[in-house]
């Protein structure tokens, strides 16, 4: 069994970590067991079975299915982990930024070390951007699972079976009364077949949102794509393309945190959210994944 040790940066708080990602049972991309993180990830068409844990400041990954990967296959799945716990991002300065504001300061104290856990897949990422628009959690979790389950590679391990989510050469083929046997809406089933189609296209790719210099440029080419609107773009700006200053301003469960927070009888207007990140504007995709876990924070 092959491992590989991880070196995390110097704030990072793995359990806060955990509590993320275990907020949703219906979550069929990774298990958790143990405080460990089982997950299938697909590296050059080499599907892989991950252990991941926590040791002394290490991530520790252990490879399950027995498998050996070239360096070069080793760099990128350390990549797509140090992606997935954004160890780039230098907290110390947004906690330095951050500690000026009143909302952002108790939130900082309390989760001190929780990284914002990215979605290093483009399409994955787009396609959970365009699923939970308009809708409850629970059923976007309920869409994603009957998708994953339906369309993505399966790998089974001690009689348990762990899922890949699908590639966009695989639902660009698929019809739209697939997805709406699945409980999906007409205009979804749509919009995700369509968007697919782009990416596998080479129309629009990860890369390509890198590489431009603002958010007000990745923001248009991605609301310029048919089904993915303000909210949408700027989630995968902030999940995927790891944007500093993305904010989900129609976000309800944002705004039902401020409304919490602030102790305000509705919810804040549009007027109101901008006003509020001029405070941490610099910072607002950190503030808005803090905001998200103000709620389940214990008193």
């Amino acid at each position: 069994m092959e491992e590989i040790r991880i070196e995390c940066p110097d704030i990072f708080d793995y359990e806060q970590c955990l509590a993320y990602l275990k907020r949703d049972e219906n979550e069929v991309l990774f298990d958790i067991v143990d405080d460990k993180i089982y997950r299938a990830i697909k590296i050059d068409d080499i599907k892989l079975l991950l252990s991941i844990s926590y040791e002394r400041h290490y991530l520790i990954v252990e490879i399950l299915n027995d498998i050996s990967i070239s360096p070069e296959n080793t760099e990128r799945l350390v990549n797509f982990i140090e992606e997935w716990f954004d160890f780039s991002a230098d907290l110390s300065l947004f906690y330095q930024y951050g500690r000026k504001n009143e909302i952002l300061e108790p939130l900082i104290n309390e989760l001190y070390g929780l990284r914002l856990i990215r979605i290093p897949d483009f399409f994955e990422a787009i396609s959970w951007g365009i699923i939970g628009q308009q809708i409850n959690l629970t059923f976007a979790y309920q869409l994603k699972k009957r998708l994953v389950e339906s369309y993505g590679e399966k790998m089974t391990f001690e009689n348990k079976s762990y899922y890949i989510h699908p590639t966009v050469d695989v639902i660009s083929k698929i019809t739209v009364k697939e997805l709406m046997d699945l409980k999906f809406s007409r205009r979804k089933a749509e919009y995700l077949i369509d968007v697919a189609k782009i990416i596998h296209s080479q129309m629009l790719t990860k890369d390509m949102l890198l590489n431009m210099e603002d958010k007000v440029e990745i923001e248009k080419t991605l609301v310029n794509i048919r089904g993915i609107g303000p909210w949408a773009a700027h989630y995968v700006m902030m999940r995927s393309i790891g944007v500093k200053n993305a904010f989900p301003i129609g976000d309800v469960g944002l705004q039902n945190a401020l409304k919490a927070i602030l102790n305000l009888e509705q919810k804040p207007s549009k007027e109101q959210m901008i006003a509020l990140n001029k405070g941490w504007e610099m910072w607002s995709s950190y503030a808005t994944f803090y905001i998200w876990r103000a709620p389940y924070i214990k008193k």
